[in-house]
């Protein structure tokens, strides 16, 4: 069992106890959360903002500096107690000069966010990946606490996946590692947002899902609670999919089904080359819709497996939810601070 309090695999050293406040941030494309964490890592408080979407960096910037002095206000905490501050960003980054390396919706390119948010915080800042930090939160502090070899998956508008090998982050020779969604699992299949041809996440994902109703809708198929979305598949949210589940919509029910058999299969080919003894499953569309989803996806990816291997990995639900990347990028920062 991990010991919750002490230093992690990132190992850092005491906190000074007037700064027992530590700062969790999960930047999305079209929300951002800050969370701000007691020395037990406790919720002290937390606020939600919209993501600009003009993809202008200081304007995002801004967003962020001004949701956590929000967050901040609302815990009645002054910046002076925070010790750090862990960023969870939808980009690989490079993690000893704290730049985001690339986010093609927000514009943020070679960006340098550590230093930026460093100069207007006064704390250390910490960056990740945030499927890597959601990963590590349900690692640390949620659903794989006392694990060693797991891997955490999240769904939502592509497929991101994080991984622990022998109770340490991986990240690869050069930070990319966890791409799950862009294993192909269909040689010519359809076509994927990275430009390649039958990745998982082309037919895992929310968007892949969205496409799928939108074929319905041209079909004279349109479930009920699309009605508004149309034809436009970017309007389609994991709520509607949710309602439509418990409405006992069929063709809802068939969506979820092939994004969650496909998964079965990414799953699948995830256990055949490293071998971990637990998947998390998280993300915006699993949370939502929860045991159909793993139920399928499980049985999928243990009918793509040899029967030795399948028994020997657990398949469960993200514990911490939207609070997995904040928790995890939080744990990263106390741990590597000083």
């Amino acid at each position: 069992m991990i010991d919750e309090t002490a230093d992690g695999p990132h190992s850092g050293g005491d906190m000074d106890n007037d700064k027992r406040y530590t700062i969790g941030f999960d930047l999305g494309g079209t929300k951002m959360l800050s969370v701000v964490f007691d020395a037990d890592y406790k919720v002290i408080a937390q606020e939600k903002a919209r993501t600009p979407p003009d993809g202008d960096p200081a304007v995002i910037l801004e967003a962020m500096d001004a949701t956590v002095r929000k967050s901040l206000k609302t815990a009645g905490i002054a910046f002076d107690r925070v010790n750090c501050a862990g960023i969870g960003v939808p980009s690989p980054v490079d993690r000893a000069a704290g730049i985001v390396i690339s986010t093609p919706n927000m514009g943020l390119f070679q960006y340098p966010m550590k230093k930026e948010l460093e100069a207007k915080w006064g704390v250390p800042v910490f960056l990740e990946n945030d499927t890597n930090a959601g990963t590590y939160g349900e690692f640390r502090r949620g659903a794989g606490k006392g694990k060693k070899h797991m891997a955490g998956i999240f769904v939502g508008t592509g497929i991101g996946a994080g991984i622990i090998l022998d109770g340490k982050l991986y990240c690869g020779a050069s930070g990319y590692a966890g791409e799950v969604g862009h294993l192909i699992i269909m040689e010519g299949g359809p076509l994927c947002g990275c430009g390649q041809y039958g990745c998982l996440e082309a037919f895992s994902s929310r968007t892949a899902m969205a496409k799928d109703a939108v074929a319905l809708a041209s079909a004279g198929n349109m479930p009920s609670v699309f009605k508004q979305a149309g034809s436009d598949f970017k309007l389609y949210k994991s709520k509607m999919f949710e309602l439509g589940l418990k409405e006992n919509d069929p063709n809802v029910r068939k969506i979820i089904e092939r994004s969650a058999w496909h998964m079965g299969v990414g799953m699948a080919n995830l256990v055949n080359i490293l071998n971990p003894e637990l998947i998390v499953l998280g993300g915006g569309l699993v949370d939502r819709i929860g045991m159909p989803y793993l139920e399928t996806a499980r049985a999928s990816m243990q009918g793509h497996l040899m029967a030795g291997i399948a028994k020997s990995v657990t398949v469960v639900l993200s514990e911490l939810k939207e609070l997995a990347v904040p928790l995890g990028a939080a744990c990263i920062a106390r741990e590597e601070t000083k």
